[in-house]
């Protein structure tokens, strides 16, 4: 009787290392919702495809200048100007920059005077809005130009 004793004894620290803690799930739930962000980027009507048709649809190219093709592209079919800008709050585009020309290039100027005639669905976070920032490549058939 006394060795089965101690080794109940022996054995009773054991149980307690193999017990499960329980947890409030609802509260880990809680905790965790709390916490997490939920971002929606900004967003134009239908799609960025669509964005890229309203441009292509409205690019004037009575605007466009011959000597502004940028020089790595004069003898090729067609050129490529990227173009910085941001979708405030409101939803449109705000806060234009050039990235591979100058701010003076009438493609650059063409490709501005499209996109700042949009309207986007602003990004939110959390339900608020807030500003982001696109970088947009536009290309342009320069073949004619020529």
């Amino acid at each position: 009787m006394k060795k089965l004793n101690l080794f109940l004894i022996l054995l009773i620290p054991f149980f307690k290392c193999f017990a499960q803690v329980e947890t409030n799930h609802s509260t880990d739930q809680n905790l965790f919702e709390n916490h997490k962000n939920v971002i929606i980027d900004a967003s134009y009507k239908g799609g960025i495809n669509n964005f890229y048709t309203f441009i292509s649809n409205n690019f004037n190219f009575n605007n466009l200048k011959k000597e502004d093709i940028l020089s790595e592209y004069k003898e090729k079919d067609i050129m490529v100007i990227y173009i910085h800008f941001s979708i405030n709050e409101e939803g449109k585009p705000v806060d234009f920059q050039p990235i591979n020309t100058e701010s003076t290039n009438s493609f650059y100027l063409e490709g501005v005077r499209v996109i700042s005639s949009t309207k986007w669905t602003a990004a939110t976070k959390n339900g608020n809005t807030f500003i982001q920032h696109f970088n947009i490549p536009i290309q342009t058939y320069i073949r004619d130009f020529r």
